[in-house]
Parts: C-alpha cells; sequence; structure tokens
C-alpha cells in the first residue's frame, strides 16, 4: 500500500511540474526553460525535458543555454551520438569554454571512453586550476579505470584430453598462462606455455604478448610464440589483432576487430589466417559472437568458414556458452574443413577465481570425429 502510494504522489508530483512547465512554455526565457528542462530530467523524465525543449521558439531553442542544457541531458538519456553532435557544435561556436568541454568530458566518461574524458578534464584544470567539476571528473575516471582495469595479475591453467573415432590415440595438453597488468600503465603483458601430446609425439610451445588494456574505444593486441624441435605444432607464430568498441544506447557495447596469424610448419608449409569478428555485450550479460575465419595456404585453395558462439548466465555465479563452426582446421600444418559444435559452463567461485568446463565434438572432413574435454582454472591477484 505504501508502495502504491508513494508512486502515485510521484505520478501526480511529475505530471503537475510537466503540465506548469507546458503552460509557460512560450513565454518564458532560455534560463527558464533549461531550468525546467534539468528539473525534469532530475526525475528521470528525460523525453519529456527534451521535448520541452524541442517545441520552443529558434530564438530560445537555439541559444546557449538551452543549447547546453539538451547536451547534457542527451549524454543523461544514453543519447551518446546525438548529444556529441550537440556538444561538437556548441565547442566550434564557443571555442575555449570550459563548461562545455566539462560536460563533454562527462559524456567520455559516461560512454566509458575513460582517456578522452582525461583529456578534456585535465585541459580544464591547466587554465582553470579550481573548476571543480573538472576535478571531480577527472577522480571519476581515474577510479573508474582503476575498477575496469581489475586486478594486476592474472593465471590461467588448463587441461584437456581428445579421444577419436579411429584407432588414433587419445590427445592430451596442459597449459599455463600469465598476464601482468601495471596499475600505471595501459598494456598488459603476458606469456605462458602449452605441453601437446599427439601422434604419439609432444610438443611444448611457449607464447609471449601484449595487449591494450585502457578502456578506450580502440584496442589491440600483438603476440608471437615458438616451438623447440617441433613435431606437430608450428615452429613460430606471430598474430596481431586491433579492434573498436561502439557504445550503443541502451548501455550495449558492440566490439569489431580483425585479426592476422601466420604459423610456419616444420614441413614448409606456412598457414595465414584472417580472422574479422563482431561481438555484442548486452547489458544483461549475454554475449554474442560471430567470425569469419579465411586461411591461406602455400600452394593450396584459399578456404573460408565460419563461428557462432553466445554466453548467457544461468545464476548469479553460472554462466552457460554455446557455439557453432563450419571452418577450416590447421593439424599438423595441413588446413581441412571442420564442423565442430561445442559448449560448456563458467562458475564463478569468487570475484577472484573462475571454473571453466568445455565439452567439443569435432568432425574434420574425410578424417576423423574428435571428441575433447577440457576444464580450466583462472586466478586474478
Amino acid at each position: 500500500m505504501l508502495r502504491n502510494f508513494k508512486t502515485l504522489s510521484r505520478a501526480i508530483i511529475t505530471s503537475t511540474v510537466i503540465l506548469s512547465y507546458g503552460a509557460m512554455a512560450h513565454a518564458t526565457s532560455p534560463e527558464i526553460i533549461s531550468r525546467q528542462a534539468l528539473d525534469l530530467a532530475g526525475t528521470q523524465n528525460f523525453s519529456e525535458a527534451l521535448r520541452l525543449i524541442d517545441t520552443q521558439k529558434p530564438e530560445i531553442r537555439d541559444s546557449y543555454d538551452v543549447r547546453f542544457t539538451k547536451a547534457r541531458i542527451l549524454s543523461w538519456a544514453d543519447k551518446h551520438k546525438k548529444s556529441e553532435r550537440v556538444f561538437e557544435e556548441l565547442m566550434r561556436d564557443y571555442p575555449g569554454n570550459p563548461d562545455i568541454q566539462s560536460g563533454y568530458g562527462y559524456l567520455e566518461y559516461y560512454r566509458g571512453n575513460y582517456d578522452l574524458a582525461d583529456m578534456h578534464f585535465r585541459n580544464i584544470l591547466q587554465k582553470y586550476p579550481d573548476y571543480t567539476d573538472a576535478t571531480k571528473g577527472l577522480e571519476l575516471t581515474q577510479k573508474a579505470r582503476r575498477s575496469q582495469r581489475g586486478y594486476e595479475w592474472r593465471i590461467d591453467v588448463n587441461a584437456g584430453v581428445n579421444s577419436f573415432d579411429t584407432d588414433l590415440s587419445n590427445w592430451n595438453h596442459q597449459s599455463v598462462r600469465a598476464e601482468y597488468n601495471p596499475n600505471d600503465m595501459s598494456v598488459a603483458f603476458n606469456a605462458g606455455a602449452t605441453r601437446y601430446e599427439r601422434f604419439d609425439a609432444t610438443d611444448i610451445q611457449f607464447m609471449a604478448g601484449a595487449r591494450s588494456s585502457h578502456k578506450g574505444p580502440w584496442n589491440w593486441e600483438i603476440g608471437g610464440g615458438f616451438t623447440p624441435d617441433s613435431d606437430f605444432r608450428p615452429k613460430t607464430t606471430a598474430l596481431v589483432r586491433g579492434g573498436y568498441s561502439h557504445k550503443l544506447e541502451g548501455g550495449h557495447t558492440l566490439h569489431t576487430s580483425i585479426g592476422y596469424q601466420m604459423d610456419d610448419y616444420k614441413n614448409a608449409n606456412t598457414i595465414h589466417t584472417l580472422t574479422p569478428e563482431v561481438t555484442a555485450y548486452l547489458t544483461n550479460e549475454v554475449t554474442l559472437t560471430g567470425r569469419l575465419i579465411h586461411v591461406m595456404q602455400d600452394s593450396e585453395d584459399d578456404q573460408t568458414g565460419w563461428l557462432l558462439s553466445g554466453e548467457v548466465p544461468i545464476t548469479d555465479r553460472l554462466y552457460g556458452r554455446l557455439g557453432y563452426a563450419m571452418a577450416p582446421e590447421a593439424v599438423n600444418g595441413v588446413a581441412i574443413d571442420t564442423e565442430s559444435i561445442f559448449g560448456g559452463l563458467r562458475y564463478q567461485l569468487s570475484e577472484q577465481t573462475d571454473m571453466h568446463l568445455t565439452l567439443s565434438r569435432d568432425d574434420r572432413e574425410n578424417s576423423y570425429v574428435r571428441d575433447g574435454v577440457n576444464v580450466g582454472l583462472t586466478q586474478r591477484y
């Protein structure tokens, strides 16, 4: 009953405010319209606030106060692209205005572009050291970056086994990988090793690399590795990937990237792989990924395939993953079209620790069917 009363009271107050503002909307000043719009936005009535602004006469609607207010309200309403356009027009019309630059900084903060937000706030503080909003904005971006950065160390340990529908002996592998993310840098470094047992032989592959760890829209990754006295793994491997994150309205994120990997095998065969990829991170913790896989081999026709996968929350700590691929797979320097079905579970033991289980079935064309089980542990410090 009390909750219903509060809801009804709020609706009455909001309606009263909207009606009173609407009655005087066309007989007032830019300052009053701005204040009224901000009051509406303060009660989460972003649509009404923007409608109030858009229904004004041009001399009020196009004033500095009203345009600046509109840009801020658009950013609060997650209409980031529209807000960006208004801020850019304001910066062109009023160059050097610290209020506009501060508002633009907060827009970048809301979008998760912390490096750009930092730049705006620092530029203001160089000229106006006592500018309170810029100081607060800088503190918020630094706190958000620390929170986003997470832990300095991450350790991944994995082990798996594969069985076949033919007389091939089982495969198995064990791996360990460590990543270090210094607090005072925007680059994370990693190194690891994997022991493979296949074809009654054993290879140990070493890998190392680096990636961007800041929260800006652009991101990158580079890496390489080698296998001493390789039997079936690549002698040398090199990879590079670049990507861009698009912040969408409603809090969703769309990440696009393209990667290139070169694997050089002992039989003098070199395989080049291009992997364009799109991943959607939705606000309900659902992640969807689509990837093209284009393989180029020496003295062989190019091959192209694709992969689709998704991860969804099952409970607060348990996540399920499912995927399907029809793509060329390189084994012992030979890429053959392979149909793959895979899925598994990820369980968060704590904020620092995850456990993984993955099951897979790979049907390698005119070769064999391979079933796999992989378990893993991720620990952060």
